[in-house]
């Protein structure tokens, strides 16, 4: 968090009426995946999503116990829809496997969202933090654990697919990613080297500037698997800046700055309700593929980075960085991709 300045669009976006959650039998008979479904965002979400009759929601959490409560609180309300709670850790590529293994038993998989997310604090006296995988850990839990989470279920996704019926990956973004600082990509792309092992190097980590650029790098990632992702309708929502507990680790000193921020914050952020919308009408409602969806519609991104040489370049860079990462996380995950 910090009180600006923000480009205006931001605070335009802010301040935009929203419609109101959908409603109806929109996922019917539909099996839905969301990932942080216990804290934020997540809770509403899963709220309604629970409303659109679905068959069976996977709450796809960290703390089973927290999962239960939510599972237990809606079961009472949606009698028809079948609740389960599973463990899942993004900080760890072992567990995203391991679920992806459990998930295979299924059926059919209709919607994969992948919501969880972190925010480290936007304090640069916080050091960089690995995930036992050797990761930082914001760009492992925003960026690779979802990318690799949707390449491990895109075969029972498309095993799920029928005539009218397109099954989902909803990625959740953020509008941070249109003014996050694109210097170091531009640095790392330009003296050729690799964008990806930068953005892991812990002489090269600022921490107050990590959220957004992990925004950034997904918005790269899915806008180059929106075209070639055949027989997925991928969407990337941007939520809207809302009160929640994802920047839970942040740590503020008590200063006139931080009163500023905290106040400015205050007044302009959203309630989690409001910012679950998006991804509730996504599932709802897109047709199409999409990389953005913003203020409950497909929506241009503002990020005029990536509409550049440079950023166009960078981003097939990075891309295919990714795509040799994950293949030696889980050999041959990337198979499902166009070639």
């Amino acid at each position: 968090m910090s009180g600006g300045p923000y480009p205006w669009y931001m605070y335009r976006s802010q301040w935009s009426s929203l419609p109101p959650a959908p409603k109806g039998n929109y996922l019917d008979g539909q099996t839905l995946i969301i990932t942080g479904a216990n804290s934020g965002i997540g809770v509403e979400a899963t709220k309604q999503l629970a409303a659109l009759s679905p068959a069976r929601l996977i709450l796809a959490v960290r703390s089973v116990e927290s999962g239960e409560k939510l599972a237990a609180s809606l079961k009472s309300k949606y009698p028809r829809t079948a609740f389960e709670v599973w463990s899942l850790d993004l900080l760890s590529f072992d567990s995203i496997k391991a679920f992806v293994r459990r998930a295979e038993g299924l059926d059919r998989l209709d919607v994969l969202i992948n919501n969880a997310g972190m925010n480290p604090t936007f304090s640069d006296k916080i050091p960089r933090k690995a995930s036992k995988d050797g990761y930082e850990r914001t760009l492992q839990t925003n960026v690779l654990a979802p990318v690799l989470m949707t390449f491990l279920l895109v075969p029972l996704l498309r095993k799920s697919s029928s005539k009218g019926h397109e099954p989902k990956v909803i990625f959740t973004g953020s509008e941070v990613h249109t003014f996050a600082k694109t210097e170091p990509v531009t640095e790392s792309f330009v003296s050729g080297r690799s964008i990806l092992g930068d953005f892991n190097d812990e002489a090269k980590y600022v921490n107050s500037t990590r959220y957004m650029q992990s925004k950034l790098l997904l918005q790269m990632i899915t806008r180059t698997l929106v075209p070639i992702l055949d027989g997925i309708t991928l969407v990337n929502v941007n939520p809207g800046m809302c009160l929640t507990s994802l920047g839970r680790e942040m740590e503020f000193p008590f200063s006139l700055r931080t009163i500023y921020e905290v106040s400015w914050y205050l007044f302009n952020v959203r309630s989690a309700s409001k910012g679950a919308r998006n991804l509730s009408t996504a599932v709802a409602f897109t047709k199409e593929s999409c990389d953005y969806w913003s203020n409950c519609k497909i929506h241009p991104s503002e990020c005029t980075y990536l509409t550049t040489a440079t950023g166009i370049k960078a981003q097939a860079v990075f891309y295919a960085e990714v795509l040799e990462e994950l293949e030696k996380i889980a050999p041959g995950c990337t198979k499902v991709i166009s070639q």
